[in-house]
Parts: C-alpha cells; structure tokens; sequence
C-alpha cells in the first residue's frame, strides 16, 4: 500500500512539473519540447527494465515447487 501511495505521489509531481514546464513562457516551446522527451527517455530506460525484472521474478517464483520452500 505504502508503494502505491509513493508511486502515484511521483506521478502526480512529475505530472504537476511538466504542467509547469509548458505553462512557462520563459522557454521556446522547442526547448520544452526536448526536455519533455529527454524525461520520458530517461523514466523509460529506468522504469520498463525495472517492470521486466520484477514479472521475469514473478513468473519464476511461480514455477518453483512448493515443497522447495
């Protein structure tokens, strides 16, 4: 329960950044742009690899024969 409060407390502040991002007038909308991607880039390279391990631990923890334990 307590990672799923933290996960959706990320959410919510990297959402709430980018809304700030694009609501600022101090950048070009380029530049906003690049940043947008190099997060998304960024978050992908951390967060899918994470997700595989995580099923890839799953499933062999499934296969395992309970009398092992």
């Amino acid at each position: 329960m307590k990672i799923r409060i933290a996960l959706a407390a990320l959410l919510t502040l990297i959402v709430v950044a980018h809304i700030g991002l694009w609501m600022s007038d101090r950048m070009p909308t380029e530049m906003k742009l690049r940043f947008t991607i190099i997060n998304v880039l960024g978050w992908s390279v951390v967060l899918l690899p994470a997700y595989g391990v995580s099923r890839w631990l799953a499933a062999r923890e499934a296969e395992r024969d309970p009398s092992d334990r």
